[in-house]
């Protein structure tokens, strides 16, 4: 199934502006995304287990340990604005 108005329909959902040309290019790679999908789907896949994780047993992973949390004044050191502990964030002030 192809409806070239697709794209305008989803950028419509998701509130976003697209330029001129660009509805086009991403019909295109939605199209080419969709054929893929449906060449997965012809995979017989009966005699695959299932799996939540890729990888077996614990390799990798560290277990949980309580330790002393970064100091607050290093994790906001990089903040454009600050109050106090909290961040400041431009559209949620009041004079914004």
């Amino acid at each position: 199934m192809r409806d070239d108005k697709i794209v305008p329909k989803l950028a419509a959902l998701a509130r976003l502006r697209l330029e001129e040309g660009e509805a086009q290019r991403l019909e295109r790679d939605l199209h080419v995304i969709l054929h893929h999908v449906e060449r997965l789907q012809e995979l017989d896949l009966s005699q695959v287990e299932a799996t939540f994780w890729p990888i077996q047993g614990d390799e990798g992973l560290r277990t949980d340990q309580p330790r002393e949390s970064l100091p607050v004044e290093d994790g906001l050191g990089c903040a454009a604005e600050l109050d106090g502990r909290y961040l400041i964030v431009p559209g949620m002030r009041e004079d914004a």
